[in-house]
Order: structure tokens, then sequence, then C-alpha cells
């Protein structure tokens, strides 16, 4: 088995623990769980990005505005101790890898997140100030003033709704997080699972198996065993597993 390698581009992570796993890979096609945004961990969700838009803009966004937007944790972290201990049942879990591409196949947008106040809204300035700016043009004329303000009107709207959704608490930076959205107001979709005594509402999003490029093992479980068990699991599963690198944590850690 091959150490991690560190330089792996265009791959994004998902730390989960090993049932979540079986859940997610043991089906036809790769099945992840896309929470709705106002249950997630982080209770400062959206309140970060709210603020720093409210603070400069002439707005009164509330978060409820934002009640059927659903959300998958990703991470540019390869091999991160604080994620084993938070997201991956304390190094005895596996980080699933994704290809960033692939996951356009079954995510509306991905956004990465952005952490504490000040850089959430200079990058919100930046981009308001972008748009007023910017000249638009089509392929074949120039476009006219009220087609210019539609534009400037849609991308703005699209900067508030990013921005909301990307912001995060800066004691949250460590997780380097993208994250997978889907925006869902159909209620035939939705089903609930419990935590901490709430009832969370979440959606699944298909994705199609060549979405995985490989699975990371824990730091406190990379025995030979643990590796074999997840090969035998792939191949019955109908994964090729030419197509999937299996690596292991290189953090010194027992858990």
């Amino acid at each position: 088995m091959q150490e991690i390698n560190q330089e792996t581009k265009w791959h994004i992570y998902h730390y989960t623990d090993i049932n979540a796993l079986i859940n997610i890979l043991a089906k036809d096609k790769i099945i992840l769980r896309a929470t709705n945004i106002l249950y997630l961990n982080d209770p400062h969700e959206l309140i970060e990005g709210i603020a720093a838009i409210n603070g400069t803009q002439n707005l009164s966004i509330l978060p409820e505005a934002f009640r059927s937007y659903y959300i998958t944790s990703f991470s540019s972290c390869k091999d991160n101790l604080s994620m084993w201990g938070m997201y991956a049942a304390n190094g005895n879990g596996c980080a699933l890898i994704f290809d960033n591409n692939e996951l356009t196949e079954g995510y509306e947008i991905m956004i990465k997140c952005v952490y504490g106040r000040d850089n959430i809204k200079q990058r919100f300035d930046n981009f308001c100030n972008l748009i007023q700016t910017g000249r638009f043009t089509s392929f074949d004329s120039k476009l006219s003033k009220e087609d210019e303000e539609q534009h400037r009107n849609t991308l703005t709207i699209n900067n508030v709704i990013t921005t909301c959704l990307g912001a995060k608490n800066a004691a949250y930076s460590y997780e380097n997080e993208t994250r997978g959205v889907v925006y869902c107001n159909d209620s035939k979709r939705v089903q609930f699972r419990t935590r901490n005594g709430y009832i969370i509402p979440y959606i699944e999003v298909s994705l199609p198996k060549k979405a995985l490029k490989g699975i990371v093992i824990g730091p406190t479980n990379n025995t030979y065993l643990k590796e074999q068990s997840i090969l035998h699991f792939l191949q019955i599963n109908g994964y090729n597993l030419e197509d999937i690198q299996l690596v292991k944590s290189s953090i010194p850690y027992r858990g």
C-alpha cells in the first residue's frame, strides 16, 4: 500500500466512518447525504455571511430564506488529524476521494468556504465591485443596457446566495471545506434522521461510481486486514479496483 500523495490535484475528500462508507458505496450508484443547511454542526451556519452582507448592503436577510438548500461537506485536506478526530470515528474511519469535476453530476454548485467575517465581507465586496464595473457582451452583439442590468441583478443575487452558503466561522478554517449544494423544495425527496435529540432533514444525492477515485484509511486502522476488507467490499459492489487508489494515513495516531 502506498503512502498518501500530498500533491494530488482535483481531488476532494469526504471523511466518514466505515458504516457510512458501506451505505454510501454499496449500491448501483454512489449515494451521499446532503443535510439541510439549517441543521449542520456549526450553529453559526449562515449567520457569518448574513451578518457580513447585512452590515454593508441595504438588505435584511434571514436564515429561513435558505431552508431549501442541502449541503454535503468535502475537504481539500488529504490527511488531517483534526478531520480524522471530528468526522471519521476518531481515526477509525476513512476519507473517500472524489473527482471534483464528477461531483457536478449530483450537485448544482460547488462552493469553497470562506472563514471569518472580514474575509467573507472582502470576497463579497470584491465580487460586487466586479459586477458593477464589468462589461457584458454576447457572442454576436453588444448587450442592451436592459440586458446588462438584468445580468448584474442575477449575478448580485447569486453572490448573496453563494456568500451565505459558503460562509463559516474562523474556528472551522482547519476543515478547508468545499460544499456540494442542492436546492430542493420537493418534500417527497426529503428524509429524516436524528442527532443529539434533533430531527435532521436530508436528501440523497446520486453520483456515478466513476466519481470515486480512492479511499484513505484512517491512522488508527492501517492494518493489512482492513485494506483487504475494503478491497473485497469494493470488488463485490462492482467497482473497478484498477481505478481505485487505496492509501493510508501517514499520521502516527493510536486514537
